[in-house]
């Protein structure tokens, strides 16, 4: 009988050891839940507006993160009354550490671009505070364009970005690749690339969590699918287009998990 009792009071103080850490975990649950919701929050201040207007273009940006808060960076700004700037980055990894090396870059890149009118001296200045700055193992692509209103001209560097494709009606293109991501080489040169669109062309930029976004087959979407919609969708406004392109995706993911941010931006040259 007193073994008895003992064994009964020992699962007791087990059972109640059990709850207080099962108490615990719940409590530091809910408190990085609420971190979360907060960086989601602030994200969500920072971004950019869809479709930011400048005379002579139609814009539309786009992110989704694929959990609470993302890695991606997608911004717009006006620069001066004849320079507009839209950036679309990703920082290697996913959750908050992404998060908020996304937000440093995106202030980073921000602070820079009015001392910058070389795209090329910007690209190398910011590879160096990046580098400088680095975390272990993380890295940084993106692509920073500019416009001016008016003007068919596009300028824009590439730091391990995926090339943005060009659509010139049925024609299809795609421009240089560019330099290193940021903080991977330290004396990274980013060469500056230009192009011009006449009214009715438009470019896209995207992020892998397009291309790479996966069915329950495990296939990727692809740049190739990307490439082919493309020139069924010129006719329509840059909203449209982008909309459809996240349609299909989703239509080609169906219920599979989303397993990386996905961003892009559709810029059209409108026509007088």
């Amino acid at each position: 009988n007193s073994q008895s009792a003992a064994d009964n009071r020992s699962y007791f103080i087990g059972g109640i050891i059990l709850i207080f850490i099962i108490m615990l975990e719940l409590k530091d649950k809910l408190t990085a839940k609420e971190e979360l919701e907060a960086g989601h929050a602030v994200q969500k201040a920072l971004m950019p507006e869809r479709s930011p207007k400048v005379l002579g273009w139609d814009l539309w940006l786009f992110t989704r993160s694929a959990n609470e808060v993302g890695g991606d960076l997608l911004d717009f700004q006006k620069v001066t009354d004849d320079r507009y700037g839209f950036a679309l980055g990703d920082i290697a990894g996913k959750g908050l550490k992404a998060a908020l090396l996304s937000a440093k870059l995106q202030a980073t890149l921000r602070a820079l671009v009015v001392d910058y009118s070389s795209l090329r001296e910007l690209g190398i200045k910011l590879n160096q505070l990046f580098y400088r700055d680095r975390v272990p193992s993380i890295f940084a692509s993106i692509v920073y364009a500019e416009i001016k209103p008016g003007d068919g001209l596009i300028r824009l560097i590439n730091a391990g970005q995926f090339q943005p494709i060009i659509v010139r009606g049925s024609s299809i293109e795609k421009l240089e690749k560019g330099g290193a991501a940021l903080g991977i080489v330290p004396g990274a040169k980013y060469d500056e690339q230009d192009t011009i669109l006449a009214a009715g062309d438009l470019i896209v930029f995207y992020s892998d969590g397009l291309s790479e976004a996966r069915n329950q087959m495990g296939e990727d979407f692809g740049e190739k699918r990307l490439i082919s919609l493309l020139p069924s969708l010129v006719q329509y406004s840059a909203g449209k287009i982008g909309e459809r392109i996240i349609s299909e995706v989703d239509r080609f993911v169906g219920k599979a998990k989303a397993h990386d941010d996905l961003s892009m931006i559709v810029v059209k040259r409108e026509k007088s």
